[in-house]
């Protein structure tokens, strides 16, 4: 046991030391008298046979012992090769999960986009998209009105910056207060829709040296990334979209969301043009009857709640049937649309004007008392007097009657308002027209 032990974990030196003593000890054993052959020969054998199973049984042992290390070598890799994969799997699913998020947060802007009717709410919905996956400074949407000329300044133009949509950004803040999400419209910002204009589509201007394209202008002396979106109904730009500050690597995710949000602009401008054209008159632009008298009978309900203020005019142009006998109606066509640009600048925003009948007109005089609308009757009718109608090459003067009633107890529905108006009206022009007269069924009088 001692030749084994010494063999399997003694060094190199012991074992030959070991072997080497087997062989004197038996040389010595037998030269040594009275030692029986047998006895000897049988030491010398069993030493040798211990002496070469033990280095068998060490060669067998380590030879298993390499295999088992070289195994769990290839189990280590394997489940190291096993983890790097569930580790890179879970990367991706985490990544698929955040796009998935993002997708779906992306659906539901476009959703609401889609729902809603308001340029303004529609806007404030891209922005928060675009804050929400990408990175940018500002945005601006300029809007145009289709019937001037391309140099003219936008009737509005909103604008925020990429701070504006960070922590609690609520869009209903901008729509109550409009004002809080206008912009200033820099000369930048006119050289941009003037190349927009002139090109007539979109354009990308990422070139670090702050050229545009094939235009020869320097935009800014510290160049952002910008892309410009043009919209269009009926081939006229109405709206231009501004986007400074983007990363040119994500412009194809970026024109997609882009594109949606011009549809929409697109949808929007198609519903108010549709809607104004319901309410609008085709030839003077004021609203037409029934939109005027539907409004009325709203006012009416509400003075009679909260106890407000109402007034209203009744219009007619003096001897209106002579401008169309002696001049034409092409003419007669173009006194009409000034009185009505006339009477539209000398009232409110608030208030509200109608074409009433063929040269007849009404106006609503919210929250205003008799002797407010008698003060604005005589505005439009010294404002008409005094103004020179140029229709075509005739030079010519034209005058207003107007009669004046306003909500009491005794006047207290729209039948009653518009009679009282219209009778008033009739008498202005039993005293010679050209004047104001109030309806003598109100509880004071002129």
């Amino acid at each position: 046991m001692a030749l084994m032990l010494a063999h399997l974990y003694g060094a190199k030196l012991l074992r030959l030391f070991i072997l080497l003593s087997i062989f004197i000890t038996a040389f010595f054993v037998l030269f040594k008298g009275g030692v029986d052959p047998f006895t000897w020969f049988y030491y010398f054998i069993f030493s040798l046979a211990i002496y070469w199973g033990a280095f068998q049984f060490k060669r067998w042992a380590f030879a298993k012992s390499t295999v088992l290390d070289e195994e769990l070598d290839i189990l280590y890799r394997d489940l190291e090769f096993e983890r790097s994969t569930l580790q890179e799997n879970t990367r991706q699913t985490e990544t698929v999960q955040q796009r998935a998020d993002e997708i779906s947060h992306l659906y539901d802007k476009i959703k609401e986009m889609s729902q809603s009717l308001d340029m303004l709410e529609t806007f404030l919905l891209f922005g928060e998209a675009l804050a929400k996956h990408f990175r940018f400074h500002t945005i601006k949407l300029a809007l145009f009105n289709e019937e001037q000329p391309r140099s003219q300044h936008p009737d509005e133009v909103y604008g925020l910056s990429f701070a504006d949509f960070q922590s609690a950004f609520e869009k209903g803040v901008f729509i109550k207060d409009r004002k809080r999400a206008k912009a200033p419209f820099f000369p930048f910002d006119q050289k941009i829709c003037e190349i927009v204009f002139k090109k007539q589509e979109s354009f990308c201007a990422i070139d670090t040296t702050g050229q545009v394209a094939d235009e020869n202008v320097r935009l800014w002396p510290d160049f952002m990334p910008l892309v410009a979106e043009p919209i269009f109904i009926h081939k006229k730009i109405f709206a231009v979209l501004i986007i400074l500050g983007v990363d040119k690597n994500e412009l194809p995710v970026l024109s997609i969301l882009t594109e949606r949000f011009v549809s929409e602009a697109k949808r929007i401008q198609l519903y108010e043009k549709v809607q104004t054209l319901a309410v609008t008159d085709g030839l003077t632009g004021v609203y037409v009857r029934r939109h005027l008298v539907e409004r009325l009978e709203g006012e009416v309900r509400r003075s009679k709640r909260f106890g407000y203020k109402l007034s209203f005019l009744m219009i007619d142009i003096d001897h209106f049937k002579r401008f169309n006998d002696e001049y034409g109606h092409l003419v007669g066509d173009v006194v009409l649309k000034k009185v009505a640009e006339t009477i539209r600048k000398n009232i409110r925003e608030i208030d509200l004007v109608g074409r009433y009948g063929g040269e007849e007109f009404g106006v609503l005089l919210i929250e205003t008392d008799e002797a407010g609308a008698f003060f604005v009757a005589e505005r439009m009718r010294r404002a008409i007097e005094e103004k020179m109608f140029i229709a075509y090459d005739e030079t010519l003067k034209v005058t207003i009657s107007i009669g004046c009633s306003a909500f009491s107890q005794s006047i207290n529905d729209v039948s009653l308002i518009v009679d009282a108006a219209d009778s008033a009206l009739y008498q202005a022009k039993r005293q010679g027209r050209n004047r104001v007269c109030v309806s003598t069924l109100s509880n004071s009088g002129f």
